[in-house]
């Protein structure tokens, strides 16, 4: 039913899914007309990710996507999710187990090469959503929601990032240069950061070696602050789900509405902070109504780009197939 060279191209697409720092930890196992997915918990952020809340979610984005990439060529699956847990450092753990079967094209499969993640400033127009909404999300387009979101995630961005782990765990991942050894492959370079040349010769040493003395005049706060390009963002979606869904589910669902912005014309940049931080997570779903039975997954600004689409990092075959 798939061949060797389907099979590869569709992991090739499949890999453009959004993942946590650019880690990619999915891989891929066929036999036949089987595809398993694993995800590499060895890549997984020991600091920033220590239940793999996130390792999961980025796997169900990859998942989301390889069933999208399936139906280019009229094919599906059926899937059995394992329920493993991805916390870092146990090697490879099955994730979901997919019985290839005949389907239909879903046409949302083209915007896997479209969408893309954009920090910069978003363009003044006005967006126009033509009528889209999700159940899961709640997209804030008011100036004082919105105001009030790019204050909090400035405030929580600054508290996770006065974990010194957290900070090293971050630059470690950070491809700054092109002459590091992993530059292109995964983690995020300058492009993707949005950095000047300067910037980026500079932000190891900002953010580790003199971090405790920046603080100490205030610095540090400068440092992190997103909020007047947050403020660019005509919608920032609160993306939530059950509380009796799983991680992977959630990934494969946010993958959709990032697809679904991106047939828009808009490119989305994540707000993690307001999630990750227990703090802002709780006032953000009484803000904005998101009731117990749910958990904030993510924050999102969307916007139309005021740039091209920044290089992609991306793993090659060899690593991802096993």
């Amino acid at each position: 039913m798939i061949t060797q060279e389907v099979f590869e191209r569709c992991v090739m697409r499949a890999a453009l899914a959004p993942t946590v720092h650019n880690t990619q930890p999915a891989r891929w196992v066929r036999d036949e007309n089987v595809l398993s997915l694993f995800c590499d918990t060895n890549v997984g952020l020991t600091i920033g990710d220590p239940t793999g809340q996130d390792a999961a979610l980025s796997c169900g984005a990859v998942l989301e996507a390889m069933i999208l990439a399936l139906s280019a060529d009229d094919l599906s699956a059926d899937i059995t999710l394992t329920g493993n847990d991805t916390a870092p450092n146990q090697g490879l753990v099955a994730v979901a187990h997919l019985e290839l079967k005949s389907g239909t094209q879903d046409g949302l499969h083209e915007q896997l090469e479209n969408r893309f993640t954009w920090r910069g400033r978003f363009a003044r127009e006005p967006v126009k959503l033509f009528g889209w909404t999700r159940a899961d999300a709640r997209f804030v387009m008011d100036d004082p929601g919105r105001a009030w979101l790019a204050e909090r995630n400035d405030w929580a961005s600054l508290q996770i990032m006065q974990q010194g782990g957290f900070r090293k765990e971050l630059v470690d991942w950070m491809r700054l240069s092109d002459t590091h050894p992993r530059a292109g492959l995964d983690g995020m370079d300058r492009a993707s950061m949005q950095m000047s040349e300067s910037e980026a010769r500079l932000a190891p040493f900002a953010l580790v070696k003199f971090w405790s003395f920046l603080n100490m005049f205030g610095v540090t706060r400068r440092l992190t602050a997103e909020a007047e390009v947050t403020l660019t963002a005509p919608l920032i979606a609160l993306f939530n789900i059950d509380n009796s869904e799983n991680q992977v589910d959630a990934g494969r669902a946010y993958l959709r509405m990032c697809l679904e912005a991106s047939l828009l014309g808009l490119a989305g940049w994540p707000m993690a902070s307001l999630s990750d931080n227990p703090s802002t997570n709780a006032q953000v779903c009484e803000r904005f109504g998101i009731g117990a039975d749910r958990r904030l997954v993510q924050v999102i600004r969307f916007g139309e780009p005021t740039g091209d689409a920044p290089r992609r990092a991306r793993r090659p075959l060899s690593e991802v197939i096993r």
